[in-house]
C-alpha cells in the first residue's frame, strides 16, 4: 500500500504545508480518497475534503499544533505535534498528539493517529528508532 521510500521533499512539502497551516498546499498532498480515523465512525475522514474540513474546523476552534518532529521511515511519516487547545477545552491534557502519514505514488492515502511515539514510529516503519528513543 505505501511506497518503500518517501522522497525527501515531499517530507519537506508537508512540513511547510503543517508549519504555515496552509490547507491549500496540504490538501495537494492528499489523495482523493484519503481516510483518516475509522470508516464506521461517523467522525471518520473518506475524503481529501473531508480531512481539510477537519483540520480547517479545528483550527477556527482554537486549536493549534506545532511540528515538533517530523521524520520519514518506509512506510510513512512520523509527525509530532504539540497541541495546545483554547482554555476550557476538556481534552487539554493531550500535549502530544502523533500522525504518521502512509504515502503512496506520491500522495499521502492514510492519516494514523496515536497518542505515544513507538507506536507511531513502529507504523512508519522506524522500529529500530523507536527502539532506541524509548
Amino acid at each position: 500500500m505505501t511506497s518503500s521510500i518517501v522522497p525527501a521533499s515531499f517530507t519537506d512539502q508537508l512540513r511547510d504545508a503543517l508549519a504555515s497551516r496552509d490547507l491549500e498546499t496540504f490538501g495537494a498532498l492528499l489523495s482523493d480518497d484519503v481516510r483518516w480515523g475509522d470508516d464506521s465512525h461517523p467522525r471518520g475522514c473518506r475524503n481529501r475534503s473531508e480531512v481539510l474540513k477537519t483540520f480547517a474546523r479545528a483550527l477556527s476552534a482554537g486549536v493549534d499544533g506545532t511540528v515538533s518532529e517530523l521524520e520519514s521511515g518506509p512506510q510513512g511519516i512520523l509527525c509530532r505535534f504539540n497541541v495546545t487547545r483554547p482554555e476550557g477545552d476538556l481534552r487539554a491534557d493531550y500535549l502530544d498528539v502523533f500522525h504518521v502519514y502512509l504515502v503512496s505514488n506520491g500522495q499521502i492515502v492514510q492519516i494514523l493517529r496515536f497518542f505515544d511515539r513507538e507506536s507511531a514510529a513502529n507504523a512508519a516503519g522506524l522500529n529500530d528508532y523507536a527502539r532506541r528513543s524509548g
